[in-house]
């Protein structure tokens, strides 16, 4: 063995280190190859005792030195079936060029021209997916094969090494040097396989031939097929034929999971039962998905026809979204797949685990029922399977005629079908469904619940009708107002009235046509249910409370529209009476909003409930010995006439107290507090003119004496 081994090692170094442009790939020779399937035969049949005898090998160095001989057999058996399927596939290669050198179109007719056609793109697609598929392996083994050099050039850095030392003095410094060969050599036999390019350039060949013969076979039916009503006759009568095999299967298993659900089972046995009605389940549940597809496979069809025998834009681009739709579902099977793929095989590996303990209470494990319930599933879930294959490859067809006949579809043609496509598209936003209520009608007397969706486009009117319909009966309620108040005097607070709740009523009306128009049912609000009820009431508390207040204080009427009142720190004008606040303008012009809470929860004066007329006074202090009598009828003259004092109301002006140095007069008159002028014009006006009568008079007012006199005509 050694020799063959350091022969063939050699040649593999030599070449590597003398052809540096050339990667190693070195062949065992066929000698060396008997050697170990020799070797490998005698390691296993004797086992570690008997291998220690003859080699002081540990166990996990046995382990290891039987892997290596695996290793280089599995790889030099593998070397030789790829020689051997080198030769058949250079075979096919050359088949298939002769075939497109003497290439000649088939014959087709109407029925079998389509079929033809179909089969050829298919085997196109199916070789270009291996060709893209031999290229990543190509990658992969590049890696693997610069991985696998290293690895080869450490170990056998590493065999040099224990060659250097010299020849082996104890068994087990010959064994070691043994195995690290065999380790050497298994790299060896590795990297040389991965290195081999010839079977994968050979088969890259093939798949190219093959492409090119099938798209020469493609082009020379392109334009020769045609799709007649009678192939889609023939192919939704093929459908419906397994939609009647279907049918007849559902109902045998439904019989088999009666019977066995109505079964008396011995006392314990449980696990058994369950797996089979679980397997049967499972099988329903599969022939129902089978059924599905059956079903979207005719609509596919269907499509497909429609397209290749319509030249409008329009209806290409429909089929086109159809063909989208359709194929989002078959997406969403194939996880399925594999999910009920994986768990058919955990509960068939479960059973068989009972199966082999040997429980004789569990008499349906042991039975060949399970089995055939399993297998049944197995058939059906690759029967669905090679269904969902062969729906892919014809939406794959239909999209593929789709995207050729769009290439070729003229500007005009391309901009209609735009137009066409952005209205379909704005079409399906429009009727995009938000949610749904049930809505319940009478029928024949019975009370049945009929399912009513709520699209954007029902939601948008509604919000339309809201906002237009709003806009309408606040000029309209302003009109009404501005009417009535011309025809029957109606006073500001009343006009207000009016004007509220004729924009309520008409905002109510407006709501019901909004919800009537989308369809939503009245029965909805009663379905909110408590809880949302209560959140509302809390959310909307306070807005509540200052709609009901605001409309107390237009049916009460404690102010009124006009009215001067002093709330809290503010006073002012009331100018507007609102559902949410009311709105107060002081005499420097500030507009002040108070909510109506405030108002009716709060200390209010109102200086004109019950009439315009307010009083005011002021005091004129006169000096010691002034004619008092005569300062009265000036002061009362005065005041009475000022246009600004209510002379009707009456004026008083009395003679209030005696000051210290002073004679206290006081002045009483009213003044009309709507004028903006009453409040702070009059009393300055009759201050003025009281100071300038009383200077024309000789009569002084008094002031506060501060400096010592004395009077020199009263001496002491």
């Amino acid at each position: 063995m050694n020799i063959f081994f350091h022969s063939a090692l050699g040649i593999f170094f030599g070449f590597l280190f003398h052809a540096s442009s050339q990667e190693p790939t070195p062949t065992p020779t066929p000698a060396v190859e008997q050697d170990y399937h020799q070797l490998l035969d005698e390691v296993r049949q004797g086992g570690l005792e008997e291998f220690q005898t003859r080699k002081p090998a540990t166990p996990e160095e046995y382990r290891e030195y039987l892997h290596l001989l695996t290793q280089i057999v599995e790889s030099n058996t593998l070397a030789k079936d790829w020689g051997s399927a080198v030769d058949t596939l250079l075979k096919q290669t050359n088949e298939i060029r002769e075939a497109i050198a003497h290439f000649e179109p088939p014959k087709v007719t109407p029925e079998t021209g389509l079929d033809l056609y179909d089969k050829a793109r298919l085997k196109v697609w199916q070789a270009e997916d291996w060709l893209e598929a031999l290229n990543k392996i190509h990658s992969t083994r590049a890696t693997q094969e610069t991985s696998t050099f290293a690895m080869l050039k450490d170990q056998q850095q590493k065999l040099e090494s224990l060659q250097a030392a010299g020849a082996a003095e104890s068994p087990r410094d010959a064994w070691l040097l043994q195995l690290q060969e065999t380790r050497v050599q298994a790299i060896l036999a590795e990297h040389t396989l991965r290195s081999n390019k010839q079977n994968w350039q050979v088969d890259v060949d093939l798949q190219n031939a093959r492409i090119q013969l099938e798209k020469l076979n493609a082009a020379s039916l392109e334009g020769r097929v045609s799709f007649p009503a009678q192939v889609l006759q023939s192919k939704l009568a093929e459908i419906q034929k397994l939609e009647n095999k279907i049918a007849d299967s559902v109902a045998k298993v439904g019989r088999q999971l009666k019977k066995a659900s109505q079964e008396n089972q011995p006392a314990g046995e449980k696990e058994g039962p369950s797996r089979l009605a679980t397997s049967l389940e499972n099988q329903l549940e599969l022939l129902e998905y089978h059924r599905i597809a059956l079903l979207i496979t005719g609509q596919v069809w269907q499509s497909r026809y429609d397209f290749w025998n319509t030249n409008n834009a329009a209806s290409i681009e429909q089929i086109s979204r159809l063909l989208d739709e359709k194929a989002l579902d078959v997406q969403a099977w194939q996880p399925l797949i594999t999910g009920l793929r994986a768990k058919l095989q955990d509960r068939s590996r479960k059973a068989s685990a009972v199966e082999g303990s040997g429980d004789a209470s569990s008499t349906l494990a042991n039975g060949d029922i399970l089995d055939k319930a399993f297998q049944q599933e197995e058939a059906n879930l690759t029967e669905w399977e090679n269904r969902f294959s062969r729906l892919v490859e014809l939406i794959k067809l239909t999209r593929a005629e789709i995207d050729a006949r769009r290439q070729s579809v003229g500007l005009s043609d391309k901009m209609d079908a735009a137009a066409n496509s952005l209205t379909t598209q704005m079409h399906n936003f429009w009727n995009t469904e938000i949610f749904t209520l049930n809505d319940s009608v009478f029928v024949n007397g019975q009370v049945v619940q009929r399912p009513s969706p709520v699209t954007l486009g029902m939601l948008l009117i509604a919000v339309a009708i809201l906002v237009s319909g709003g806009l309408a009966s606040s000029a309209f309620s302003r009109w009404l107002r501005a009417r009535l108040s011309a025809r029957f005097a109606l006073d500001a607070n009343t006009g207000a009235i009016v004007q509220k709740f004729t924009h309520i009523l008409l905002l109510g009306g407006i709501c019901l046509i909004a919800l009537a128009v989308v369809k939503i049912p009245l029965t909805i609000f009663a379905l909110l249910g408590g809880g949302a009820a209560i959140a509302v009431g809390f959310g909307t508390q306070q807005l509540m409370n200052n709609l009901i207040s605001g409309i107390i204080l237009l049916f009460e009427r404690p102010i009124r529209i006009g009215d001067i009142i002093d709330v809290e720190s503010y006073s002012g004008m009331v100018t507007s009476i609102g559902t949410r606040c009311c709105q107060l303008r002081r005499g420097d012009g500030v507009e002040i909003l108070i909510p109506n809470s405030v108002i009716l929860q709060s200390k209010v004066v109102n200086w004109t409930l019950s009439d315009n007329h307010a009083r005011q006074e002021f005091s004129v202090a006169i000096t010691q010995g002034a004619p008092i009598k005569k300062a009265m009828d000036l002061v009362h003259g005065i005041v009475s006439t000022n246009p600004n004092v209510l002379a009707c109301r009456g004026i008083d002006v009395l003679f209030q107290d005696f000051a210290k140095d002073a004679l206290i007069l006081r002045v009483l008159y009213w003044i009309d507090k709507t004028n903006p002028l009453s409040a702070n014009q009059v009393p300055s006006e009759l201050r003025l003119a009281i100071y300038e009568t009383f200077q024309n008079e000789g009569i002084f007012l008094a002031t506060t004496q501060k400096d010592p006199h004395l009077d020199a005509a009263t001496p002491k």
